[in-house]
């Protein structure tokens, strides 16, 4: 999966969450969206190499964006940090 690919799927969910979600979560999306596609190297090359931590030194990308990006390159879904942590804890 390409940057732009990324970017594309990570701007959907903002769209999808601006209903109900915090403001801020939707701009973290939008943000993340534009510093992945702007990127020169690919995403999936800064995972392979340096793993979730090259993600989250992404500027204006924490720990639970990056894990979704993370997800979304080895898933194709958006899957979320809470929505994993939610997931483990009805197991």
């Amino acid at each position: 999966m390409n940057n732009h690919l990324i970017s594309q799927k990570l701007l959907a969910h903002a769209r999808n969450l601006q209903g109900g979600a915090n403001l801020y979560r939707v701009r973290s999306y939008r943000h993340a969206a534009m510093v992945i596609d702007g990127l020169h190297r690919p995403v999936a090359d800064l995972l392979s190499a340096d793993g979730r931590a090259a993600l989250a030194r992404l500027p204006g990308i924490g720990e639970h964006l990056a894990y979704t990006i993370e997800m979304l390159l080895r898933t194709g879904k958006i899957v979320t940090f809470n929505e994993r942590r939610r997931e483990s804890q009805l197991a």
